[in-house]
């Protein structure tokens, strides 16, 4: 997924849960295969991408434990005025964690946060099937989660598709820019794909 957020997780009109946003995500990344693309959103990046390591799956569960953080708390574990302290607490601070908060909710988010991506819960072959079977979720039968059989404790209520009232209006009250459908470009943007085999239509061919 690489870029997994509260953002990017949406509500269907039944009430439940979808992930969205796959522009970072990279295919058939199965156990032990790594990347290295430094990408996604600071405060869910995890330690091995800020330090340029290759990395693998294991950093799906860190953002995943970062989410469920934020979920149970309202704020992020790792916090800073800028990008570079959102790094250097990423890479730094212990997230903290109040005392009125249950043993089995802590037990897991110091297993999804830890540094070690080896030692991180979730990094083996197991993936998932190890965060399913933490105490934190006892009581949840993923059977029913998977068929959506769990009565979804919120419906989210619109008017109609293109109803917005349940966007922030930060996003709303802006005025939309089109792209134009048939811009051209200049000369001089246009000179910026010499040496490519294939250029606009309206400009000589170039011999390959």
């Amino acid at each position: 997924m690489e870029d997994l957020k509260l953002d990017n997780i949406l509500l269907t009109l039944d009430g439940h849960v979808k992930v969205a946003d796959y522009g970072l995500c990279k295919e058939e990344m199965w156990f032990g295969q790594t990347t290295s693309t430094f990408c996604g959103t600071p405060e869910f990046m995890a330690p091995e991408i800020l330090l340029e390591q290759r990395y693998g799956r294991a950093v799906d569960w860190w953002a995943f434990g970062v989410l469920t953080y934020e979920m149970l708390l309202g704020q992020s574990p790792f916090r800073g005025d800028d990008e570079d302290e959102i790094f250097d607490a990423i890479l730094e601070d212990e997230p903290l964690y109040p005392i009125t908060m249950p043993r089995d909710a802590v037990s897991i988010l110091q297993k999804l946060l830890t540094r070690d991506p080896n030692r991180r819960l979730g990094s083996t072959k197991e993936d998932a099937d190890e965060i399913k079977r933490q105490p934190f979720f006892k009581d949840v039968s993923w059977d029913d989660v998977v068929n959506k059989r769990i009565p979804p404790p919120y419906f989210p209520t619109i008017n109609g598709s293109a109803d917005t009232s349940n966007f922030d209006e930060e996003f709303t009250r802006e005025q939309p820019t089109l792209t134009p459908v048939h811009g051209q470009l200049s000369a001089r943007d246009q000179s910026e794909f010499n040496g490519f085999s294939c250029r606009s239509y309206q400009s000589s061919a170039i011999p390959l």
